[in-house]
């Protein structure tokens, strides 16, 4: 999964959805069956093995603002495009019921350092003066053991994250007539971290959930990042009646050094029997520039039989910055940069 370079200059790109379920549905991570939730798993009464795998594709423009002779701005020159493939397999889990129990094990990725860029800088007679690659590769991943704890209708639900990840960088400058310039950095980042969450659903037509991230530190011999502690809200309301329809919001608080507010809605439609279609949107801003917001529609569908679930999401996001905004990122121009993301996620579970 490949995201920005804003993201990889600081600390990762965030990951606003769980599996396909909860992207078709918003990124709502808190009121559905198995998500970021620890408590959700209450939901689960048979033993669930569920896995998934992901495909974003990306483009990144880069243009300057072109300006008449009168000093009027007539548009933006393209200057760069970059299109970005990147498949990977995430989520996968594992829940198994008792009596007021439930106990699982999960694997995800949390934040995303992916990011390729490449140019060829020409002079007026459009030879090649330098080439400049820069590659960027890793994430942070969890490892998690959890338990849940059901009474009546109240769910309790604990998590310990063993967050893991490799961070590489590569910066190839490779002038035809002179000595090539090439960096790169290694990281090995490890750490851990708690969750816990509720969930309550008093009736089959309405939920609310909460869940609590503590502050993770990751560390390398050589570096450490700090990633803020959380408080996620949710809720569900399904009409009465024969609606088939449910609504889902969510309000994740992020505590960052300028803390931020996260907001996720979701609809999830019953059309035939056991087919279900989800739509939603999803809005966040850049924790280090605030108002620089990312806007994600997303659609979905699912299929729930007695044996097996298979999900689709699909999420459309969109993201336009200077690279000013950022503190210029290491660019001497002043770039417009035009951010388009495109997130496709399968996944599918077997209940025994």
């Amino acid at each position: 999964m490949s995201f920005t370079l804003p993201g990889v200059k600081n600390q990762g790109d965030y990951i606003f959805y769980y599996d396909a379920h909860s992207l078709g549905a918003g990124g709502n991570t808190t009121v559905i069956e198995n998500t970021i939730n620890p408590a959700s798993i209450g939901l689960s009464d048979r033993i669930l093995v569920n896995f998934g795998g992901f495909l974003y594709a990306g483009t990144e423009k880069r243009g300057l603002r072109v300006y008449d002779s009168y000093g009027n701005n007539i548009g933006i020159s393209t200057i760069t495009v970059n299109r970005i493939t990147e498949p990977d397999f995430a989520p996968a889990s594992l829940v198994i019921p008792f009596a007021f129990i439930r106990l699982g094990a999960r694997y995800y990725q949390i934040y995303d350092f992916n990011y390729r860029y490449h140019y060829d800088y020409r002079d007026d007679f459009y030879q090649i003066i330098k080439t400049v690659d820069d590659y960027y590769y890793g994430s942070l991943k969890s490892i998690s053991p959890l338990a849940c704890f059901n009474y009546r209708r109240f769910y309790f639900g604990v998590e310990e994250r063993f967050v893991y990840g490799d961070v590489k960088s590569e910066q190839n400058i490779i002038f035809p007539h002179d000595e090539d310039s090439i960096t790169s950095t290694n990281y090995k980042f490890s750490g851990k971290s708690p969750r816990t969450g509720v969930l309550f659903v008093p009736s089959d037509h309405y939920g609310f959930a909460y869940y609590y991230t503590h502050r993770l530190e990751v560390a390398d011999t050589n570096n450490t990042m700090v990633f803020p502690a959380s408080h996620v809200l949710g809720i569900f309301y399904q009409p009465p009646q024969r609606v088939p329809t449910r609504f889902l919001a969510e309000i994740d608080y992020q505590l960052w050094n300028e803390p931020i507010l996260i907001y996720k809605f979701g609809v999830e439609h019953t059309i035939l029997y056991h087919y279900v279609l989800r739509y939603g949107f999803c809005l966040f801003p850049d924790h280090t520039q605030t108002a620089i917001w990312t806007t994600n529609i997303t659609l979905g569908f699912g299929i729930q039989m007695k044996n097996y679930v298979f999900d689709a999401g699909f999420a459309y996001g969109k993201r336009d910055y200077k690279n000013s905004d950022f503190g210029g990122l290491g660019i001497e121009d002043i770039y417009i940069f035009d951010e388009t993301h495109n997130h496709f996620q399968i996944s599918a579970g077997f209940k025994f």
